[in-house]
């Protein structure tokens, strides 16, 4: 009788151990998801756009989470940002801020993943590319500027930070989109292409709106359009180039991804407290004001959908502007 009895422990607590093993990964969220600290990883150096949305966001989950939330920089370019991650274990304690480098980087091919390597939770904020051209310009809209460079081919001169970069393929592709030919001039820094449209030595910039935001208070720049897919709440009197007749719609993103095969119960807690901080009218205004964003919240398969679109016309742009890595 005693031997049936231990048996039977025995059995139960080997089916006990099996059901927690396979289920593992699920209880994380079920026991009450997250535990302690989660790293957010920043693939750049402290100071930038993107390291600042990253604080801002870890500020706004602390109170969402009940836990530090921790901005973690490792910079790289984003590469290396993006690579520690893949390797960290799929619990949801450590993620990266993605942008529009999780596409260009693989899109180029000078990384060994793609962004499909990754659980992508959240697209959280937008910065529209604007069109800017100097004060004296004598350009009002996008229309204007397409009109005189079909004039007037080859003429003029557009800058954008870096080759390779977001800026540079939303400049190309309004080139491609207008039918125009006008010269690139590439520069190593949003602040540099201003400074070149200052100074005279390029005619119209593609730039995010934080770069340009104090030049256009001062008067110094005229925005003739954005390519947001709404009006910019910045720039309420500024049409977007839809708006005008130009099938554009292209913005810098930032959001967060993790891990391949991250636990479903544990991606949606991520999904809901991403969602839950973009409501925030706190969180809101620091974006607007500190970072001269939006919020623009997708989650999950709505942001992997968007993701794919976003990559079927930066890989092959990638390739027509020979960039591809052989």
């Amino acid at each position: 009788m005693k031997k049936r009895f231990s048996l039977s422990i025995v059995m139960c607590f080997i089916a006990v151990f099996v059901f927690c093993l396979g289920f593992s990964n699920q209880a994380l969220a079920k026991e009450g998801w997250p535990k302690t600290t989660v790293n957010i990883i920043v693939g750049y150096n402290p100071g930038g756009s993107t390291d600042t949305f990253a604080r801002l966001l870890a500020k706004h989950l602390e109170p969402v989470f009940g836990h530090p939330v921790v901005v973690q920089n490792v910079p790289g370019g984003g590469a290396v940002g993006y690579v520690k991650t893949m390797t960290s274990k799929p619990d949801g304690y450590t993620v990266v801020v993605s942008n529009g480098s999780l596409l260009t980087l693989g899109g180029i091919g000078n990384v060994d993943f793609q962004y499909s390597d990754f659980t992508n939770l959240g697209r959280v904020i937008v910065e529209d590319e604007t069109i800017c051209v100097g004060k004296d310009a004598p350009w009002n809209n996008v229309a204007e500027l397409i009109a005189y460079s079909k004039e007037n081919p080859g003429k003029l001169r557009i800058g954008f930070a870096g080759i390779g970069g977001f800026t540079y393929l939303a400049a190309n592709q309004f080139i491609k989109t207008a039918g125009i030919e006008i010269d690139g001039i590439g520069y190593s820094s949003g602040a540099e292409a201003v400074a070149g449209l200052l100074g005279g030595f390029v005619d119209v910039i593609v730039q995010q709106p934080g770069e340009i935001f104090s030049h256009w208070q001062g008067g110094e720049v005229k925005i003739l359009g954005t390519m947001g897919e709404v009006r910019h709440v910045l720039f309420p009197d500024v049409m977007t180039c839809e708006e005008q007749g130009l099938n554009l719609k292209l913005f810098q993103w930032r959001g967060i991804s993790g891990p391949k095969n991250m636990p479903e119960d544990i991606k949606a807690a991520w999904i809901d407290a991403l969602d839950k901080v973009q409501q925030s009218e706190a969180f809101r205004k620091d974006i607007t004001e500190i970072l001269c964003a939006g919020t623009s919240f997708i989650g999950g398969d709505d942001f992997e959908d968007w993701l794919k679109k976003e990559a079927d016309w930066i890989y092959p742009l990638i390739d027509e502007l020979g960039l591809k890595q052989k």
